[in-house]
């Protein structure tokens, strides 16, 4: 009898106050006063385990799968067991101290520490948005007999016929047992009596595990030998993950990821997971938008997790968590988390890629020793579990892969102002040029495992009192950077409603254009956004904090889509008499060659069809676009058919204007030594609360447009681009910019700095024009439509 211990416990806490009714997982309380620590350091979770009654000669284990950081257990007042660590699950044996009575008490004392001065505790991102103490996971009560089952495995051979069984048994030893296989629907296709703990066995016409139809087979074993009985169940999928040259295959074949980073914190219940309905909701959530990874960032996820994962078809690339500075005995635990992670998650078919660091995140490997202790820890972990892709390193600014299955990167760049970096980055990465390996390798599948740009949410909607959290990294604190402080100046800038339409849109562009240059190089084979929800402050989420779609929701799956119609190149502002000019290609990142019909139109007419053959797994130059537009036309849409279905489509914001004269004076401000009584000159570099540059490449900058006119401010924001300089405008007295006088504003994050491109002066009736952008027919064109 296994049994999850999740209800009818009670907490009492350091200062003695109690609080009953507690529901596992569950986490101390944080509020605005401890964060990033928990207000309450330590405190005593109870339980009676009334389950036990009259189960006199039972072996009774109690498993752990998740208490952080420290954990004392007593049973009946007798100290059991102390355990150190958040993430590994652990058991222990308490037959020896229970009275079988149904009044046995367990206790775990659970106590932490502050994680900013311990930098050598494998903490995960807890030092970022806050630290996470208490029964974080299940606790399991297994009611068995002296010998039982402890594991049993499932394992899918290359041909997707081949399975292999391992069975383990508390013993160690090998017992004699009964093995019945059910498939998807629940009929029994196998069923042998078997003494050998590992064996093969055949599964006739197999339906494997997949994106598109997640099969799972169910696996009973039945013991009974010397008096000693057990039943032991898990489900488990028939799938392959492999690499061959530049791809990743799944069941042999070829996919492309669509991904994003799941950092798995929430408003309420913080490091614990919401209850199933909640997270399926979420998870389906994934599905909507077209992807088809999860990057579970820095934690062990829960059974749950990836129990739904399984059931969806969700692929999950889980990373390690990190210590800031790794020492000989963090590292042990490292290793020792890597085999209690593939024992424990071995049958989930989701879980597919494992990062042992994340950006090199405590350790320096420019050591060779450093580098020596990553090489061998991928070995151990290609030799623990050879079914499961490995990175050894997800690399960033500069710290490089050592030995491992998927060549993947991060990469920021700040839309629209560094769209040439973001362009010469994945270039070079997709060619090689750009470094990521320390020697050279031979060719894997490249992934842009980070990529992203911000989008605010409306605070309004928020759980919890994150607003009022500010922003905290690696145990420092910012003051006067929490979302509340920066709307508080927000609202004071320009109307809120707005504020976050522009913000999103800002950030769905952003993503169009990072997503369809990476698209364009048939090298990559695929990419993982961050993030998949907001955190807190850090607001880069495909949904807010409480995991509810952002403005942009439903056109993520034209993006997330293996098929993707994309325009090279695309110029959004047109003088009325020009013509647009651009070149069509479809990328086609599935296993199947499609017939296709493509529509290219406008809001009002359609321009051309053609129709194709597109081949699998290419890149296809279709036509050029050469068109007179109308000057009503908004968009432009490309619109893919197969058979009379819609496959996809794709669309791009267009604005078609009259030149409009500017009688006002304007000065081109063009560097720092600009000169005036109001405004000074500063670079994107200058940096905010002494670390946030206003290049907005990770903390990402918002546009904001300030115009009453008719105009099609997507088709703006896409056009800064090409006109935008590094310099901006700030008030001199450090007061507030008013988007009344402001009216192109970058904003770093949620209002940490506001700043100007375009800053409208009047005095006595006439108007001075300043601007950092590029003196230039553009600049002239979307000034004149911007002034009102």
């Amino acid at each position: 009898m296994r049994i999850t211990l999740d209800r009818n416990w009670k907490l009492i806490y350091e200062d003695g106050s109690v609080k009953n009714d507690i529901c596992l997982p569950h986490e101390f309380s944080i509020s605005e006063k401890s964060y990033p620590n928990p207000i309450f350091s330590s405190g005593v979770y109870e339980r009676v385990l009334t389950e036990l009654k009259g189960l006199e000669g039972k072996k009774i284990v109690l498993r752990f799968h998740g208490v952080d950081y420290a954990s004392q257990i007593t049973v009946n007042g007798k100290q059991v067991f102390n355990h150190e660590n958040g993430y590994d699950l652990f058991e222990i044996d308490v037959t020896n101290f229970l009275n079988f009575d149904g009044q046995d008490l367990l206790q775990i004392h659970v106590s932490d520490v502050d994680v900013s001065s311990n930098p050598s505790i494998v903490m995960g991102k807890q030092d970022w948005y806050g630290n996470a103490s208490g029964i974080l996971q299940q606790v399991e009560l297994w009611v068995v007999d002296e010998v039982f089952i402890k594991s049993a495995r499932f394992t899918t051979m290359k041909d997707l016929r081949t399975i292999r069984c391992d069975i383990r048994f508390s013993d160690g030893k090998e017992h004699p047992f009964r093995l019945i296989i059910l498939d998807p629907a629940g009929e029994k296709i196998f069923e042998v009596q078997q003494s050998k703990t590992s064996f093969t066995f055949l599964v006739d016409e197999p339906k494997p595990w997949s994106i598109d139809s997640p099969s799972l087979y169910t696996a009973v074993i039945d013991f009974d030998w010397n008096g000693c009985k057990d039943q032991f169940s898990c489900k488990f999928g028939i799938r392959t993950i492999s690499v061959e040259a530049d791809k990743i295959l799944l069941n042999n074949e070829p996919v492309y990821i669509f991904g994003a980073l799941d950092q798995n914190f929430y408003p309420i219940t913080h490091y614990a997971l919401p209850k199933r309905n909640e997270l399926l909701s979420e998870l389906l959530k994934a599905k909507e938008m077209g992807l088809n990874l999860l990057r579970f960032h820095v934690k062990i996820p829960d059974d749950l997790y990836l129990d739904l994962a399984d059931e969806l078809g969700l692929l999950v690339w889980i990373d390690l968590p990190y210590a800031r500075q790794l020492d000989e005995k963090s590292k042990a635990y490292l290793e020792k988390l890597l085999e209690n992670l593939l024992e424990r998650h071995a049958n989930h078919p989701s879980f597919v890629i494992l990062s042992l660091i994340n950006e090199s995140w405590g350790v320096d490997l420019s050591k060779e020793e450093e580098r020596k202790w990553l090489k061998d820890f991928y070995i151990k972990a290609k030799s623990i579990d050879p079914t499961r892709l490995y990175v050894d390193n997800s690399a960033c600014c500069g710290n490089l892969h050592v030995c491992s299955d998927i060549d993947d990167y991060h990469f920021y760049h700040s839309f629209p102002y560094h769209n040439n970096l973001w362009k010469q980055k994945v270039e070079g990465f997709a060619t090689g040029e750009f470094k990521s390996f320390s020697v050279p390798k031979q060719r894997l599948p490249k992934l842009i495992s980070e990529f992203g740009v911000w989008g605010l949410s409306d605070q309004r909607d928020w759980l919890g009192n994150w607003m009022n959290f500010p922003v905290t990294v690696m145990g420092m604190k910012f003051d006067g950077s929490s979302p509340q402080d920066a709307v508080s100046l927000a609202c004071r800038f320009h109307n809120l409603e707005d504020f976050f339409y522009q913000s999103q849109l800002h950030q769905f562009l952003g993503l169009k254009y990072q997503i369809e240059q990476i698209r364009l190089k048939e090298q990559i084979s695929g990419y993982v956004i961050t993030e998949f929800s907001d955190i807190a402050w850090e607001a880069n989420g495909l949904l807010d904090y409480n995991r509810m779609p952002k403005s942009f929701y439903s056109k993520m799956r034209f993006l997330n889509n293996p098929i993707l119609p994309i325009i090279r190149d695309h110029r959004s502002v047109l003088k009325a008499t020009e013509r647009y000019f651009g070149h069509l290609c479809m990328a086609n990142s599935s296993p199947m060659n499609l017939e296709v019909k493509i529509v290219v139109r406008t809001d009002i007419k359609i321009l051309k069809e053609t129709n194709l053959i597109l081949k699998r797994w290419s890149l296809t130059d279709v036509m050029e676009i050469n068109e007179s537009l109308d000057e009503e036309t908004q968009n432009l849409y490309i619109e893919v058919f197969n058979d009379g279905r819609l496959l996809c489509r794709n669309f791009y914001p267009v604005a078609v204007l009259q030149p409009k004269p500017v009688s006002d004076e304007i000065v081109w401000v063009e560097d720092e030594a600009f000169q005036d009584d109001e405004l000074i000159c500063v670079s994107e570099k200058y940096k905010v609360h002494g670390f946030l540059e206003l290049s907005g490449d990770w903390i990402s900058n918002i546009t904001v447009f300030n115009t009453k006119r008719n105009v099609n401010i997507a088709a703006f924001l896409w056009a800064l681009g090409d006109v935008a300089s590094e310099y901006l405008l700030l008030r001199k007295d450090a007061a507030q910019l008013s988007s009344n006088t402001s009216l192109i504003s970058r904003i770093a994050g949620w209002g940490y700095a506001f700043a100007s491109l375009l800053y409208v002066k009047e005095s006595n009736g006439r108007r001075k024009i300043y601007t950092t952008l590029k003196d230039c027919e553009l600049s002239r064109l979307l000034i004149g439509s911007i002034l009102l």
